[in-house]
């Protein structure tokens, strides 16, 4: 099996760069905020994350569904029948229509959150995914599946043929990696995380491991929660993730379509740079709204561009610029702090180049 890491090719853009610059800042701020307010955060923040990560994956859950009373049962002790399919969209098409019950979906819907969620708060395994990729990987990945598959698939390579669907459509975007060539495509990526890996931002190393999974598509379900998952992980032991409370998950299910099409686009050119800002800009909004919610940091907004951005509902930098009649680093300074206030979005994947007007 291949020991030599596959070293994913990207660009460091002056996008990219000022994006880590960014969520080292933002992270620093949630961080510094009381330590009991940022514990009382973070349940309510795993809930959206986890609703958010699920609807990417095709779920049509709107908000957490009831799991009082439920217990994911132990594998060793189900019946194969009784296992579930493995996601919701496997459950619609695997199931009759007598077998579509009200009470059915339900349950499929609370194992699907209960893993979910178990995954996102997975922190026992964030410094070992660095340290044991592959094998971390797959104790994430049975977490992360857990009532829905059985042990013969739960964490084990994937051994169908499988195309990666749209979650938001349903249509084929891509062709993962053969089943056959998964162990050494899985070594090559592990390999690549505690080589040059360990000497890249963690931004950086999140965004392809990310990419990276979902492009192999190890395992047999939950592959794109999974992907996600362990992205979060690794924000969280390198420090970019202050106990969890980023939702990256909640900006990218915004634009699903737009995440799932910029994935697709990145596996055919086989340049990670679009999606790394992509993703950059997802962590950022994550971290920004948590600030937020904690009350750091407490931006200085000229009080003009407050005016400016309040009388358009979406702009792009260079009207910005023009109409302010302000320079690039004033700019992007002046930006910044209409985005710590709450007053701006940026459109992802527009390479910092769009903005959005909060409409209150």
């Amino acid at each position: 099996m291949p020991t030599v890491p596959a070293p994913p090719r990207f660009s460091r853009t002056p996008h990219l760069v000022g994006l880590v610059a960014e969520t080292e800042r933002l992270a620093q701020a949630v961080a510094g905020a009381p330590a009991d307010a940022r514990a009382a955060l973070r349940d309510g923040r795993l809930d959206v994350a986890t609703v958010a990560t699920l609807r990417l994956d095709g779920s049509p859950l709107t908000a957490p569904p009831d799991v009082a009373g439920v217990v994911i049962p132990d594998p060793s002790t189900v019946e194969p029948s009784e296992v579930r399919p493995g996601t919701w969209l496997d459950a619609m098409r695997s199931r009759t229509d007598e077998e579509l019950a009200d009470e059915a979906i339900p349950e499929v819907q609370a194992y699907e959150f209960l893993g979910a969620r178990a995954g996102l708060a997975s922190d026992d395994l964030a410094d070992d995914l660095l340290v044991d990729p592959a094998a971390t990987l797959s104790t994430l990945h049975r977490r992360v599946t857990a009532g829905l598959l059985d042990e013969e698939h739960a964490g084990q390579p994937r051994r169908s043929e499988q195309a990666v669907h749209d979650g938001s459509t349903g249509r084929i975007i891509f062709f993962p990696s053969d089943p056959a060539t998964i162990p050494r495509d899985v070594a090559l990526l592990a390999g690549w995380i505690v080589t040059d890996g360990a000497r890249e931002h963690g931004l950086v190393v999140s965004g392809v491991l990310q990419h990276e999974l979902l492009r192999i598509h190890p395992f047999e379900a939950a592959n794109g929660r999974l992907a996600r998952t362990a992205a979060r992980l690794v924000l969280r032991s390198r420090g970019l993730d202050p106990d969890g409370l980023g939702m990256p998950e909640a900006a990218l299910a915004q634009d699903a379509i737009g995440y799932h099409d910029e994935i697709a686009r990145t596996v055919r050119r086989r340049d990670l740079t679009i999606w790394l800002e992509r993703w950059g800009e997802a962590v950022a909004a994550g971290l920004r709204t948590a600030a937020a919610a904690l009350g750091v940091p407490a931006p200085e907004v000229p009080a003009g561009a407050a005016r400016w951005v309040a009388e358009r509902p979406a702009f792009t930098i260079a009207d910005y610029r023009a109409d302010l009649g302000v320079g690039p680093e004033a700019a992007r300074t002046e930006l910044g702090a209409l985005l710590d206030a709450g007053l701006i979005t940026r459109v992802l994947g527009s390479r910092g180049l769009r903005f959005r007007t909060v409409t209150p």
